[in-house]
């Protein structure tokens, strides 16, 4: 008879991938910021979870869950993270870090901050003792360049580094002592926190703290980064930033600035991201994005400079005015092997059409298997709505209500004498259209978001011609955008060779 199994037979691969279905999900990232946990306090992933209780078992499973354990680390810009940090590398732990998370807050910027915070204790002791204590660190760290000494021993200890995340980190308090500037016109006297510095100081010193390591086939991504912080690097020497080119897989940056206008400061930035993609041969996923309500107004080129990248597979544009031929011309070039096309906020100058554009899409990407067209328009819809006798009247985006999108009724035939069906999206389950199959074993168009799903048959929307698109050339309608990336998807050169594909959604 056999003897009896244990959990300590298993070998320890198998019960390395038993413990990732025992793992608490990782934070996510929620308007460009992580949960909190209603102080403002990030929830760091790990703290007291199963992955602990796991590890304290036995000192075999101490050492299969500690690589999960330390894959993440989020790093404050502040006394306290720092110190963690060194206890990282203190304990010889660095080694597992896959993922390095650096959140930054403003910077205090101007001078008589100890006036200005007394007058605040006067108001809220609390408030101002946090905001003196904070402005201490900011000081102890610049002035002894401690946050660059412990970034560069840290990224060179974090030999299995894959990516870098730098996000801008701003609670209630720091709201609360604006709205104090503000009220007390501290402003007038150049007193501010200010965002664009302590970028300015993280990137730098994350890039030289990147170059001096051995780190390669790096994610970068910076959901809020100031341009201005970017303008350094035209003092950086072209070898500099070939070198961190060439380390950098994905980059994956939103640009905000503190003026309406971000396109002057990005015209100059042109020859930085000549020199950067350049370099940057081994891409597979770039997005490049600005605020949708004040879009770029800069041809695509001035920071593509008619690049072409072999190994790029998803390609993400946002908040911008281009002209068709423009996008035209760049999805050409990555013909061949792109799958993912985003267009968020991208909004026509005259001349152009989109469905041109989905044409082309449709006819002449090879690869083409996700399409998100959020928020596509004109822009001179765009203008003529953007301002209302002076006043801002943009609504974020929100759908008002849940549409339908309904396949025109010219393609009854192919329908039979079956009820024509429709697309039906609500603003909960708008996602980037994919292909799957459907119950009955059939190719379907899918869309869909946490397990809520609206289908549409393939043929039926592949048999539309692009007039049956109702592209006026003048606005697009929200029902419009699904119904477009349906119809290039269904109709692509990939979907005419495999018949369905997989359902996914776009990340980058």
């Amino acid at each position: 008879m056999d003897q009896p199994r244990h959990v300590h037979d298993l070998a320890d691969e198998l019960l390395s991938e038993i413990l990732l279905f025992l793992l608490e999900p990782a934070p996510r990232a929620v308007n460009d910021s992580f949960y909190t946990n209603g102080s403002g306090n990030a929830i760091e992933y790990g703290e007291a979870s199963d992955l602990d209780r796991f590890r304290l078992v036995c000192k075999r499973f101490m050492r299969i869950g500690t690589p999960y354990k330390f894959s993440r680390f989020i790093l404050r810009f502040s006394e306290h993270g720092f110190r963690r940090l060194g206890e990282l590398l203190e304990m010889q732990l660095a080694c597992y870090v896959k993922t390095l998370t650096y959140m930054v807050r403003p910077f205090y910027q101007g001078s008589g901050w100890a006036r200005i915070l007394r007058t605040l204790g006067t108001e809220n002791n609390a408030l101002s003792q946090l905001h003196s204590r904070r402005l201490q660190e900011q000081t102890n760290l610049t002035e002894t360049n401690y946050d660059k000494i412990q970034l560069q021993h840290a990224i060179a200890a974090f030999t299995s580094l894959q990516e870098i995340k730098l996000l801008r980190l701003q609670d209630h308090r720091d709201e609360r002592l604006a709205d104090f500037i503000r009220d007390h016109h501290y402003s007038q006297t150049g007193i501010r926190l200010d965002w664009e510095p302590a970028c300015t100081r993280a990137v730098t010193n994350l890039g030289i703290a990147l170059l001096n390591s051995k780190c390669s086939s790096i994610r970068f991504t910076a959901p809020q980064i100031s341009p201005e912080a970017t303008l350094q690097l035209l003092r950086a020497p072209s070898t500099t930033l070939a070198a961190m080119g060439t380390r950098l897989t994905s980059l994956d940056i939103n640009f905000h600035s503190n003026t309406d206008n971000i396109t002057p400061t990005m015209a100059n930035l042109s020859g930085v991201f000549h020199r950067f993609f350049i370099a940057a041969k081994n891409l597979i996923a770039i997005h490049i994005g600005f605020v949708s309500k004040t879009p770029l107004d800069l041809d695509l080129e001035a920071l593509f400079h008619n690049i072409r990248w072999k190994t790029l597979r998803k390609l993400s544009i946002q908040g911008w005015r281009l002209n068709a031929q423009e996008i035209i011309n760049l999805a050409r070039r990555h013909r061949y092997q792109l799958r993912d096309f985003r267009l968020g906020g991208v909004y026509l100058r005259p001349g152009g059409r989109w469905r041109d554009i989905l044409s082309v899409l449709r006819e002449e990407m090879d690869q083409l298997d996700r399409l998100d067209l959020r928020e596509i328009d004109y822009a001179a819809y765009f203008d003529l709505v953007a301002v209302s006798n002076g006043v801002e009247v943009f609504d974020d985006y929100d759908y008002p209500a849940p549409v339908q999108v309904h396949v025109p009724s010219s393609l009854t035939v192919a329908a039979g004498t079956e009820e024509e069906p429709s697309v039906v999206l609500s603003p909960a389950t708008y996602t980037p259209l994919g292909l799957g199959l459907g119950p009955d074993g059939g190719p379907d168009l899918v869309c869909g978001k946490m397990g809520a799903f609206a289908r549409v048959s393939v043929e039926r929307v592949r048999a539309l011609g692009v007039e049956d698109l109702g592209d006026d050339g003048v606005h697009v309608l929200h029902e419009q955008m699904p119904l477009w990336e349906a119809w290039v998807l269904a109709g692509s050169l990939r979907a005419r060779r495999n018949g369905n594909g997989r359902v996914h959604g776009w990340s980058m």
